[in-house]
């Protein structure tokens, strides 16, 4: 906490959050969860009230006589800088999580019969991408379905040569972020329209790189 402390200040200001995540995770390895292991997804209560305790320390405690709105501003940003702290504790996390692969002695002290950092991820249910990564991802995603909406509008005309380009884009983003599970349960019917479809969709963009060699 006295290291976090002055780091937290900081960061309410510059919202440079890379300091102080960084001892949040020191904090977050003392922690410990129901079996014994390190609580590096914060969800216990001491993790819990030691992030409540700084957030307070720093002028976020919540202002018990303060006119609603002042309180309601508070508490927005407190929230603020506590999602910009879990921004920045995320890839911190991530490369933290792996670089125990070249670091045995490390892994078997922290996480004892673990052997390698994906079964750590895999065990903490832990994305080894960082959070803002997931976003942007999420997010293109959303705008190429957007995109190839607007493109395929009107059924009657074909997409103009000067979006071409753009499609392929959004096409490339969309299909490079489904995976099998999406399938899971379909039923026999649905699965080989989808297995028509996608032969079909193959076809056609086997045609268009042949197009451009």
């Amino acid at each position: 906490m006295d290291k976090a402390l002055p780091l937290a200040a900081a960061a309410k200001e510059s919202r440079d959050c890379g300091p102080v995540a960084a001892v949040v995770l020191q904090a977050t390895l003392l922690f410990k969860t129901p079996k014994g292991l390190p609580d590096l997804r914060r969800s216990g209560g001491q993790a819990r009230g030691w992030m409540s305790d700084l957030l307070d320390a720093i002028g976020f405690a919540p202002p018990r006589l303060a006119p609603m709105d002042e309180r309601k501003k508070v508490a927005r940003e407190r929230e603020s800088l506590a999602q910009a702290i879990r921004e920045a504790l995320s890839p911190v996390r991530v490369d933290f999580i792996r670089q125990l692969d070249d670091r045995p002695e490390e892994l078997e002290r922290l996480f004892p019969g673990f052997s390698s950092s994906d079964e750590i991820f895999e065990h903490y249910k832990i994305i080894p991408k960082a959070q803002r990564e997931i976003r942007i991802a999420r997010y293109n995603r959303r705008i190429s379905l957007q995109k190839l909406g607007a493109l395929l509008a009107d059924d009657d005309l074909p997409i103009a040569p000067a979006d071409g380009a753009e499609a392929v884009h959004a096409v490339h983003r969309l299909a490079t972020g489904l995976t099998p599970g999406l399938f899971d349960g379909t039923d026999t019917e649905t699965a080989e329209l989808l297995r028509q479809e996608l032969a079909e969709t193959r076809a056609a963009l086997l045609a268009l790189e042949k197009s451009l060699s």
